[in-house]
């Protein structure tokens, strides 16, 4: 296959253009750049490695071992477009982009996609407002071809490589998510997370458990209950302690219970 810096793509308008580098501090502010400067929609950016990698809540993602999938795409939605599930529908892109080589690949709302509990990838959405059109940045790693991950990571990531025995090329992980990535977004521009919400709800790693809720971003202490599913809006219902009417959690980190 050609080298991954040269990859072309079977897509209409994601990943065109590309721009790649060996190394660079974050793809997702790399990209934010290029959107000011007029970068068109579609546009991605991959690197080989990150310095300064994060994920959701500015939290440090793992990300200088030049063997995995960093991609921070430029997304331009019309005006007006509900975003608030937007990571949903990347996570639907990414997990059937993946399906020929983890078929059980599962969704854990709202932004991580797991193989038997351990996490493989991680989604990260950015917006600016230019007037009243939204700039987006749609990020995302996936753990390709790393064998060892650094302390607490150890019990808890896993990566292509760790679940199949051998990874497989970058180029042709990349090549396989960005079509399915493409179809799930312009489905989701069309019709919402309605649109999806049956691609997601089968593969969603919480639905039916019981689980630790916080909903205040470390300030309060967390909550169990059970997830019920998600509302066509993209929001987690989940059944309050003792019954009653389900409640919607919008925001907020998610845990399976012990």
């Amino acid at each position: 296959m050609s080298r991954f810096e040269d990859l072309s793509f079977e897509t209409r308008w994601l990943g065109r253009p590309r721009e790649h580098w060996a190394e660079l501090g974050s793809t997702n502010d790399r990209a934010m750049a290029w959107a000011r400067a007029g970068a068109p929609h579609g546009a991605i950016v991959t690197a080989d490695a990150q310095t300064a990698g994060r994920g959701r809540l500015g939290r440090a993602w793992a990300s200088e071992s030049g063997e995995d999938l960093y991609v921070s795409a430029i997304v331009r939605p019309d005006a007006g477009k509900p975003l608030g599930a937007l990571g949903l529908a990347v996570g639907v892109g990414l997990r059937e982009g993946l399906a020929a080589w983890l078929p059980a690949t599962q969704l854990k709302w709202p932004n991580d996609l797991l193989v038997g509990g351990r996490k493989l990838a991680g989604i990260l959405c950015e917006a600016r407002w230019v007037g009243s059109s939204p700039e987006v940045v749609v990020g995302f790693g996936v753990n390709v071809g790393r064998a060892l991950f650094p302390g607490p990571l150890a019990d808890t990531a896993t990566s292509m490589r760790r679940e199949l025995g051998a990874a497989p090329d970058r180029g042709e992980v990349l090549a396989s998510i960005l079509p399915a990535l493409e179809a799930a977004l312009a489905a989701f521009f069309a019709g919402g997370f309605a649109a999806i919400r049956g691609r997601y709800e089968p593969h969603c790693a919480l639905r039916g458990q019981a689980v630790l809720v916080d909903m205040s971003n470390g300030a309060g202490p967390k909550e169990q209950v059970r997830a019920l599913g998600l509302a066509d809006d993209g929001a987690l219902l989940v059944e309050p302690p003792g019954g009653g009417p389900p409640r919607r959690v919008e925001s907020g980190d998610v845990w399976l219970a012990p």
